[in-house]
């Protein structure tokens, strides 16, 4: 019932529309008659309110400029004012088409009046029978011979049918003549009548909307009140040239100041895209997308810092003539060392998400580093959020990575390879190795409270009570610590030999050589001069005692703690375990 009013308040009112056409409330004036009003008072005035500021005014200003701009170019002329025009003419011969042949019942492109007739009962159904039932039904039954007389009415050659053409009113001459002055059509025509030129700009709509505010705003607080409007109304002046040139100055500031903020914001687009641009892979190439979140092995050289932890891989590159243009992402710093049919190495492009030690910028770029692959082949980004790394395809991850590599190079990639850590991949057909995948799986069987044990023990690690570094870094790095020459490696960042290995390879170095020891606890004792191993972060920390004497290490403890016997004090990022 509530949708069938709501449907003939829509029908009624199109066809009303067809005959009389309302003025927009913000171009009705006021009922007592006021002063003449200048064009600008006629087309800024009633837009101002009671309450109003003046940047929210500017800002309404500006955002009714850009909808009057109907070409788009930046200034309002009387195109644009007659591009309105027959957009409205368009629209209003929809509406009116609409209105009127929803009721063509036979489909013949007409409607007679019966139709009319039977289409406006059953928009009204519903209010024709609760009127029966309260016996009111005779203003109904008007109210729908009234629509069926408007339809009718449009029956120009009085054939009793109104035809595709005779409804629509932009045929009319009275119905377009009442139409004129209203909509978009009329506002950027009064808008262009402000500039002399007949061209206005956006500085210069907000100069005239600005000098108006401000001669409205007599108390000058940047507000206009209930009286002050009130009392412009009753005797509106022209803003004196004094006003009418600060308010120019002031637009042509704003204007300026908002130039600058968007060539700014174009300079930082345009240096992130550049930034991210690789060259194009050659019609014949072959495009290989490869991704991990880590290798299994660590390297022996660093890039860029000691205290960045850096894994070690290897790529394969399997004979064959095609090109190879390779793309390979990780998670954290990586040198790859490649080998095999180099030669059909294209372009090598590497990134990472890690640009220093435990942290990632994406402003910066990413660490990682390449052998057996000529620098000139060889592309890094400059932002290390380019290309984010993923472990599993298809993922989304996986496919929004492919997609910026086929807008970058100008293909998709034909292979796709990844895992969350690996050892080496064989490309291009995608094979991947892990230290982990060729370890005997460890088969655990229980049977009538006998617990048997299945598998190579040499490879299962038992670890209850303190911590031990060796076993630790067997686990997290089964791949061990792979030997680089520094020279051999074309990084984003200088390469230089570690002075102490990563991670627990580190610790592990570090106790081999007594500069450090450990209690029954699992801490590690600090007696004399070291340096941390980088990447003791997270499940990789540690708790440092620094004895009496002994100076602080060089380097970050990361999240490992760090206490000195001297003082009591606790130092580094993470708590004591």
């Amino acid at each position: 019932m509530h949708r069938g009013r709501r449907l003939t308040r829509t029908i009624v009112g199109t066809v009303a529309l067809v005959f009389a056409v309302s003025v927009p409330a913000w171009s009705q004036q006021p009922s007592a008659a006021p002063p003449p009003l200048s064009q600008a008072d006629q087309t800024l005035l009633p837009q101002i309110y009671a309450g109003m500021d003046l940047n929210r005014y500017l800002d309404q200003l500006r955002n009714q400029f850009v909808q009057l701009d109907a070409d788009g170019d930046g200034k309002l002329t009387q195109q644009d004012a007659d591009l309105h025009a027959l957009m409205e003419k368009i629209q209003m011969r929809t509406v009116s088409l609409t209105g009127v042949l929803r009721y063509d019942l036979d489909g013949d492109g007409a409607v007679t009046e019966d139709e009319a007739r039977r289409g406006a009962k059953y928009d009204m159904r519903g209010q024709l029978a609760l009127s029966r039932l309260n016996a009111s039904g005779l203003g109904i039954e008007e109210q729908i011979e009234r629509l069926v007389r408007s339809v009718m009415a449009l029956d120009a050659d009085k054939d009793g049918k109104v035809t595709i053409a005779e409804a629509s009113y932009t045929s009319r001459p009275d119905v377009t003549r009442a139409f004129a002055g209203a909509g978009l059509s009329g506002r950027a025509s009064d808008a262009v009548k402000l500039a002399p030129s007949g061209e206005l700009s956006l500085a210069d709509y907000q100069a005239e909307g600005e000098a108006l505010f401000r001669k409205i705003d007599s108390d000058n607080d940047g507000k206009v009140s209930q009286q002050e409007l009130a009392d412009y109304r009753r005797k509106p002046e022209p803003p004196d040239a004094k006003v009418r040139s600060d308010a120019a100055a002031a637009a042509q500031k704003r204007l300026a100041e908002q130039a600058e903020i968007a060539r700014k914001k174009q300079e930082a687009l345009d240096a992130e895209r550049a930034a991210c641009a690789l060259p194009k892979a050659s019609d014949t190439a072959k495009v290989v997308l490869l991704s991990a979140y880590q290798t299994d092995a660590l390297s022996s050289v660093t890039i860029g810092s000691q205290d960045n932890e850096v894994h070690a891989g290897r790529v394969e590159i399997e004979p064959g003539s095609e090109p190879l243009y390779v793309v390979i992402a990780s998670y954290g710093p990586t040198i790859w060392q490649f080998s095999g049919a180099v030669e059909r190495v294209e372009r090598l492009v590497m990134t990472s998400s890690r640009t220093g030690p435990n942290s990632g910028d994406a402003r910066q770029p990413s660490l990682v580093g390449a052998t057996g692959i000529p620098r000139d082949r060889i592309t890094f980004f400059s932002r290390s959020n380019c290309l984010s790394y993923f472990s599993e395809a298809p993922s989304s991850a996986s496919l929004q990575a492919s997609g910026v590599v086929n807008n970058a190079t100008g293909k998709r990639p034909d292979v796709v390879a990844t895992k969350y850590s690996v050892a080496s991949f064989s490309i291009p057909s995608g094979k991947i190795a892990s230290v982990g995948d060729q370890r005997q799986p460890l088969i655990i069987q229980k049977s009538q409270g006998t617990l048997n044990i299945i598998g190579n023990l040499s490879n299962v690690i038992v670890q209850a009570g303190p911590s031990r570094a060796r076993d630790e870094m067997e686990r997290f790095y089964p791949g061990g610590v792979i030997e680089i020459d520094p020279n051999a490696v074309v990084a984003s960042a200088p390469v230089a030999a570690y002075e102490v290995l990563p991670s627990q390879a580190g610790l592990v170095q570090l106790l081999a050589k007594g500069l450090l020891t450990q209690n029954r606890s699992g801490e590690y004792i600090v007696r004399q001069k070291i340096r941390f191993p980088a990447g003791l972060a997270g499940a990789h920390s540690a708790t440092f005692l620094v004895m009496r004497g002994a100076p602080y290490p060089d380097g970050d403890p990361g999240h490992s703690c760090v206490v000195l016997e001297e003082t009591g004090e606790r130092k580094g990022g993470g708590a004591c375990r």
